[in-house]
């Protein structure tokens, strides 16, 4: 879902009076308030274009924080320890694997390339 002028206005001029017959066109506002300056449409783009990237940020933190998540287990000291049966015998792929999403949990960013999770190897 993008971020409308509307979205925008309501942004930048919380306080503001103001209505639109269509949210998505900038020439149907109509302003309202004398003691708020009226954004320009220039302004609304910008503040859409923040607004747009937060959302899509937040939907890589929050995929990021459930891949991580899913593969916790594979980070506990005994799951790895030999003096277990069965051993998970590839823990350095996952912690590899883990560091890589973590900096988009930490670093969200707006379009990210997750990697492959590896699949857990046990002895046998």
């Amino acid at each position: 879902m993008s971020a409308t002028y509307a979205d925008a206005l309501t942004s930048l001029t919380p306080n503001a009076k103001w209505s639109m017959t269509d949210d998505t066109d900038f020439e149907t506002l109509s302003w309202y308030s004398t003691d708020i300056a009226e954004p320009t449409k220039a302004a609304c783009d910008a503040e859409i274009a923040i607004l747009n990237a937060n959302v899509a940020n937040a939907a890589c933190q929050q995929q990021a924080s459930a891949l991580l998540y899913a593969t916790d287990w594979a980070t506990i000291p005994d799951v790895a320890s030999t003096t277990n049966n069965p051993y998970l015998t590839n823990q350095a792929e996952f912690i590899a694997y883990r560091n890589i999403v973590r900096g988009y949990a930490v670093n969200p960013v707006a379009n990210p390339v997750f990697p492959k999770q590896p699949i857990a190897t046990w002895s046998s």
